[in-house]
């Protein structure tokens, strides 16, 4: 970094770091003063971006310095592109979002953020047909010149990353840790494979764990890297249907591969259908759809090459090995399918009670409230309070509005 990008990020970090700012207030200052630098310079003017003179007056505070500071330091000691809002390489895209990242910590090629970009996603634990499905529709997209996004997580996630991988395309895995943490560890090869010939996006500190409010908080830069997000598999109560909502929140095209009727894992995208996203069958169903917006790369269903339109799943005789292969994660000290872990929390362990009825009280008191004023009210840190509306918002209890805004549900 030179000296002004030096100065950029460290404005970038005061940001990140003050307490009351969320991702709806930094973008807001962004895109009012154009750089971090200059929304800190002015700070008195903080009002113009909509933002109150209390978040002014907690980063004339300083006290921020401190865990901006431990970031700042992370920071070097990481091999990493740190991609800031002002830097003319930062995606188009992803800036065009209401709650855009103020950064981004990057490993592998960034010509890829540039790339006509469609995210396939669904469930960790997926079914041999639906990792299938997943694998065929990634080979097929990348092998136009479509990057693939998905979360790097086990099962449906791996297998599209993989897929898309040996083709022109390649792939993007946006991440719910630092950028120098690989989660789950069963994936240290794709990680260093996607290091080397895809990209991997973080918005999270170097250092920061695999936390289970990270991950639904990333979704919103899987679907905002994307011209449009399939769900291949997801259950009724899925973190896929999270991915999906921001979608649609963000203009983006939503996509769904119904499944068999009846099929536990397939509600969630049944429920999808339902509610008008588009049914697959095939990528050319994807391309077709998407015309308009491949047109400029020149990518259409007339590019995918005739060998990959071969069908998606495997002969069936393949299955039982799939299936011993999946078994074979209750055997201790066996990394192929995932435990349980951090990131599958049940909805109410992460909504403490007391937590949970002061802020619905806040809610049904003042009203449809956007996440940051919301902080205020509750005098809680940001992260903290994504943790609670995203326990709310599984068991129920809250609604998401556009525009980062929430709602009690009777």
């Amino acid at each position: 970094m030179d000296q002004a990008a030096r100065t950029e990020f460290w404005a970038s970090l005061a940001l990140r770091h003050c307490r009351g700012l969320g991702a709806l207030s930094r973008a807001r200052l962004l895109k009012t003063f154009g750089s971090a630098y200059n929304a800190v310079q002015a700070r008195e003017r903080w009002p113009e971006a909509g933002l109150t003179r209390r978040q002014a007056a907690e980063m004339a505070t300083g006290s921020w310095r401190v865990t901006a500071k431990e970031e700042w330091n992370r920071a070097q000691t990481v091999q990493a592109h740190i991609l800031l809002w002002s830097d003319p390489r930062y995606p188009q895209r992803l800036r065009e979002l209401p709650d855009a990242p103020v950064l981004l910590y990057c490993r592998g090629d960034l010509s890829l953020l540039h790339s006509p970009a469609f995210a396939v996603v669904g469930s960790r634990r997926a079914t041999f047909q639906g990792r299938s499905m997943a694998s065929y529709m990634a080979r097929c997209l990348s092998a136009c010149g479509i990057a693939v996004i998905s979360g790097m997580a086990l099962g449906i996630d791996k297998v599209a990353h993989e897929a898309a991988l040996a083709r022109v395309g390649r792939s993007i895995g946006v991440l719910g840790t630092g950028i120098d943490q690989i989660y789950p560890r069963s994936n240290a090869r794709l990680f260093g494979e996607m290091a080397e010939k895809g990209l991997l996006v973080t918005e999270f500190a170097p250092g920061a764990l695999p936390l289970a409010e990270h991950f639904p908080i990333r979704n919103r830069i899987i679907s905002g890297l994307a011209l449009g997000v399939l769900v291949v598999e997801a259950a009724s109560r899925s973190g896929s249907l999270i991915t999906a909502r921001l979608a649609l929140e963000q203009n983006r095209e939503v996509y769904a591969v119904p499944g068999p009727a009846l099929d536990a894992h397939c509600l969630g995208c049944q429920q999808l259908v339902r509610q008008g996203a588009r049914p697959v069958f095939s990528a050319e169903d994807v391309l077709l759809d998407l015309a308009e917006q491949l047109r400029p790369f020149g990518i259409s269903h007339e590019t995918l090459p005739e060998e990959e339109k071969r069908a998606p799943f495997p002969r069936p005789e393949e299955e039982p090995a799939a299936a011993t292969t999946r078994n074979a994660a209750a055997v201790p000290g066996k990394n192929s399918w995932p435990a349980a872990g951090p990131v599958c929390p049940s909805a109410d362990a992460l909504v403490p009670e007391e937590r949970k009825e002061r802020l619905l009280a806040c809610l049904r008191a003042q009203g449809a409230m956007q996440a940051d004023a919301l902080a205020l009210a509750l005098d809680i840190s940001v992260p903290e309070l994504n943790t609670l509306l995203i326990g709310l918002e599984m068991l129920g209890r809250i609604k998401r509005l556009p525009g980062a805004r929430y709602e009690a549900l009777p």
